[in-house]
């Protein structure tokens, strides 16, 4: 049987799943980004407004698994479509309760939990659409929506911002509908190709897992708050916060088809080089803290590079533990780990700050839990490659 999956098909689900990512990440980072504004303008803490980020991941977080195994049983493409139909509606009412904290709070919860959907919808489209071998490559390129939704998103969203409070809402919306109606036209299941083997998840999952958890806790969390740490540290204004914002993701748009295709040459390469980026990115956060200021964008330049390096591996391994029958499953159960440690990583930042009112403390804190975290599968690596 002619294999299909190289046709016009496949690209369009591959265009429109990179652009849903790249729509589903601006929505992410939306408040984040806002975040230093909305502190002055809501009258709240740094502590507060840090809780804002977490209740986005809380909803992220909590839906993971349950993404997974409702795409599994419902169908991928169909979970895809409604949930991004409903990211597009509950997106606009934060325009419309702008000035009510709770109600914020109460949104970035239903925003997470609709964001998950999305996304393990789209990485498990992909994965299913391209060959076991290729698949490490072509989630690296579908990941690069990340990497555009933290940088240009961000840049985008801070630039509106500067012509009026309400162009940033009314922009991104816009483009979250049209992303909804090229999804109903071109998102579709594949066709059954590859042999569906009835592989149940194995517990080496875990380790994948670990990973995962290290690298988010370590990099969720700093990105989420970084336009709030370069301000309240005083390394950039508000009046120009928009030409640094996009730095910290804008290497990972290079990096993350990269990463995945460096890791098909080599042997044990999916778990060499995410573990090999979330090391050294453990290190670059611990020492962002205590940084000279003409540092901190080169550094943080660096911590996008090897959050590229390491996604399309990491999450490319999702269906080395399942069948293809179970990888929306599996897929959750990796996103999960680091949506886990991106969800609890801004609560500790934004509580270290309002207690020592710098960041140092608490990157130095995330930095050595996620290398701890590590060790395991580390460990793993070391004697697999015996």
């Amino acid at each position: 049987m002619r294999n299909m999956h190289y046709g016009k098909p496949y690209n369009k689900i591959l265009i429109s799943s990179l652009i849903s990512f790249f729509l589903n990440s601006s929505v992410r980072f939306f408040i984040p980004v806002l975040l230093p504004f909305l502190i002055i303008s809501l009258n709240i803490s740094v502590y507060a407004g840090s809780l804002l980020i977490t209740s986005y991941w809380i909803g992220y977080t909590l839906f993971q698994m349950p993404s997974g195994i409702i795409s599994d049983k419902y169908g991928i493409a169909k979970t895809n479509k409604l949930s991004f139909i409903a990211l597009t509606l509950i997106f606009t009412l934060l325009y419309f309760f702008k000035s009510s904290y709770y109600i914020i709070f109460i949104i970035q919860f239903f925003l997470g939990l609709f964001s998950s959907m999305v996304y393990i919808s789209d990485a498990s489209l992909v994965q299913k659409w391209v060959p076991t071998g290729k698949r490490s490559t072509y989630v690296g390129i579908y990941q690069t929506g990340f990497f555009l939704g933290a940088s240009l998103g961000e840049f985008v969203i801070l630039e509106t911002l500067s012509v009026s409070f309400y162009l940033p809402y009314l922009v991104i919306f816009i483009l979250l509908l049209l992303t909804a109606v090229m999804n109903i036209m071109f998102i579709k299941n594949p066709e059954k190709v590859y042999k569906e083997y009835n592989k149940k998840i194995s517990t080496d999952i875990i380790y994948v897992a670990l990973i995962r958890f290290s690298a988010g806790f370590l990099y969720i969390g700093f990105l989420s708050l970084f336009t709030t740490f370069i301000i309240f540290d005083n390394i950039a204004n508000y009046s120009n916060v928009y030409l640094y914002a996009f730095i910290p993701a804008v290497g990972g748009i290079l990096t993350s088809p990269v990463g995945g295709y460096i890791s098909t040459k080599l042997k044990k390469g999916k778990p060499v080089i995410s573990i090999l980026s979330v090391l050294i990115l453990g290190l670059i956060i611990i020492y962002l803290g205590f940084s000279k200021p003409y540092y901190v964008f080169y550094l943080s330049f660096i911590t996008g590079i090897l959050y590229g390096l390491y996604a399309g591996p990491s999450m490319g391994m999702a269906s080395d533990f399942s069948g293809d029958n179970k990888i929306s499953s599996s897929s959750g159960i990796l996103n999960f780990s680091s949506q886990i440690g991106g969800a609890i990583s801004p609560f500790i930042i934004g509580f270290m700050f309002s207690i020592y009112n710098n960041f140092s403390y608490a990157f130095l804190l995330i930095g050595i839990i996620a290398l701890i975290a590590i060790i395991p599968a580390i460990i793993r690596l070391i004697i697999y490659t015996k």
